[in-house]
């Protein structure tokens, strides 16, 4: 390893293969650094690890943010360094350190988010400070033989969720703009996987529809069964994709039963994935990436044009016979180069991954947009980053079944970073057995993106019906203000005490925690109290008016509110309404 200084950044390389010309140049926008970092080496070469690692002193600084984080956010020590990975379908490279208030400390962003990378970040015990460390090529790269990449840092004291959407709009300079947004994908949407796994009973999923439909839901999503008999959950029947006839022997009668309701037609892929009992899985042979055994199936490998070309012709000639107005498509994330990999470069007709990911999807966007300029694109955590917002219009939060915590701490990452892109809910769904407060926590946790419920609605209370009807009806009239409003976080690291969004002189907020809420008098405000307790506390300039509601949308109280800290009497999990 060699071992060098350049600009104040400590570099480290493990390459064998000698570089040729290594240049870092600095340029400065007040407290915002960027470092343009150019690398060549002698021949086409397969990079390995090229670190470039920096030390801060820890001050002021409390907490570790990236787009995975979770729900820990602690900053561990530097043999243990928390890390964001990222590649093209996975992650995004971006981290970010904080302090108590919330306010930015250290935010580093790369402007490549292609080629596999790492960026770290961990306490050194023996001085105190916080070290840095971005790590290019982290997994196993396709050949190059230069490589050039703007490493961005952000000292400014700014609010962490305003320095983060900076970087959102960043990249968006560098071209990776979001895709355009239909209007169904930012409404609410009903899922049949909790409620139906891959029990495919296009008769039952209608039933269900045609209630969902008197919620204020336009759309359906069919996940994993409808290709396969077998319901033992796994893969290994993945990739012929042919329709199940013992399961749906009509789909286009179901598809138009479904748009008759006024809904849209949501169909699941897994992207990648060749099971070991398809008939497909011989024919591919020798263009796999790898080999997931405990899912019985293999990966396509994107270089090869054949493989892209399977997948694109599948959905398009699928979308034009049964009309599906939108495709969910699953473990991108998957495609990942390894030492199993194909070498066949001559038979390829590109030789990064990262690059056969960005064109088939690419290649599928085009084409079914080009059918529907309205076609709706369904990603899951963790493919969610800058390259795959191009062709994505729903980003939705990874599986978290009946998990409002992880709901509420995914959906809000996720809005930090989407740009104008719809984030969407993991699937809510609950115990039929539990309180009509145990269901608000699930939908409040997910207020602040598209809601997809996935329950069965004939294993559910009235009182959960009610509840469920009134929160969408509300999440529907202020739609705008929730999802274009300028959001606002805090309590990051206490998984988000308060989020707020505010649009036109209207906010929605809700209290995850007890904690006090400023309101701007300019403003009409709903709070929603997801704390636990019948109270919360509301601080004010100027005298206000309130009204509190139950969590069925019924006025309980009303009254003035005082200058100053307030404490408000507020159902548990209902909403009080203030103005001036």
């Amino acid at each position: 390893m060699a071992e060098h200084i350049v600009n104040n950044l400590y570099i480290n390389t493990k390459t064998s293969n000698p570089i040729k010309c290594e240049k870092i140049t600095q340029t400065k926008f007040g407290e915002i650094s960027e470092y343009k970092l150019y690398i060549s080496f002698d021949k086409p070469v397969s990079p390995e690890e090229y670190v470039v690692s920096w030390e801060e002193d820890q001050i002021d600084m409390i907490g570790f943010w990236s787009s995975k984080t979770g729900l820990s956010h602690n900053i561990s020590p530097d043999w243990w360094m928390r890390e964001e990975q990222s590649r093209t379908a996975s992650g995004m490279p971006l981290m970010a350190i904080y302090n108590k208030k919330n306010e930015n400390r250290v935010t580093v962003a790369l402007s490549d988010p292609l080629t596999p990378c790492s960026l770290r970040a961990g306490v050194v015990e023996e001085n105190g400070k916080i070290q840095f460390q971005i790590v290019l090529f982290s997994k196993v790269c396709s050949v190059m033989k230069e490589y050039e990449v703007t490493i961005r840092i952000d000292r400014r004291p700014i609010m962490l969720y305003q320095g983060i959407k900076d970087v959102r709009r960043w990249w968006d300079e560098l071209g990776y703009t979001g895709a355009k947004v239909p209007e169904a994908s930012r409404k609410p949407l009903y899922s049949a996987w909790y409620s139906f796994h891959q029990r495919t009973i296009p008769e039952e999923i209608l039933a269900e529809c045609k209630i969902a439909s008197e919620y204020g839901i336009e759309s359906l999503i069919v996940d994993d069964g409808w290709q396969t008999d077998d319901n033992s959950r796994g893969y290994a029947y993945c990739g012929d994709w042919k329709i199940c006839k013992n399961k749906i022997p009509d789909m286009k009668s179901f598809v138009d039963e479904v748009h008759k309701l006024g809904m849209k037609f949501i169909i699941w892929f897994s992207v990648p994935f060749v099971g070991f009992e398809s008939e497909n899985f011989e024919k591919f042979k020798g263009k796999y990436l790898k080999t997931n055994k405990r899912m019985n199936t293999c990966v396509l490998d994107p270089r090869f044009a054949d493989v892209r070309e399977f997948l694109v012709n599948t959905y398009a000639s699928y979308v034009k016979e049964y009309g599906w107005d939108g495709l969910k498509l699953d473990f991108i994330d998957s495609f990942e180069q390894t030492e199993e990999s194909s070498t066949d470069y001559e038979n390829m007709d590109c030789i990064s991954v990262e690059e056969g990911v960005r064109r088939l999807l690419s290649q599928v966007y085009e084409v079914l947009t080009e059918m529907n300029p309205e076609f709706i694109f369904e990603f899951r955590q963790s493919y969610v980053g800058p390259v795959v917002s191009q062709y994505g219009n729903m980003f939705r939060v990874g599986d978290c079944p009946n998990d409002a915590l992880m709901n509420r701490v995914c959906s809000l990452d996720l809005r930090l970073t989407s740009g104008k892109s719809p984030v969407h809910s993991d699937m809510i769904m609950w115990s039929k057995n539990d309180t009509p407060q145990a269901v608000m926590y699930q939908l409040l946790a997910t207020m602040f993106c598209v809601p997809q419920i996935s329950i069965r609605f004939d294993n559910i209370t009235d009182e959960h019906k009610k509840a469920l009807k009134n929160h969408l009806k509300f999440w529907r009239s202020h739609m705008e203000t929730i999802l274009d409003g300028e959001l606002e976080v805090y309590g990051i690291e206490s998984n988000y005490t308060m989020a707020r969004s505010t649009k036109d002189g209207e906010s929605v907020a809700v209290l995850y925690q007890g904690v006090v809420i400023k309101v701007d008098e300019g403003c009409t405000s709903y709070i929603f109290n997801s704390t636990g307790d019948d109270c919360i506390y509301v601080e004010s300039d100027k005298e206000m008016q309130y009204e509190s509601f139950d969590i069925y949308g019924n006025s309980i109280s009303s009254g003035a509110l005082g200058k100053g800290v307030n404490k408000l009497a507020v159902e548990n999990c209902g909403m009080v309404k203030l103005t001036v």
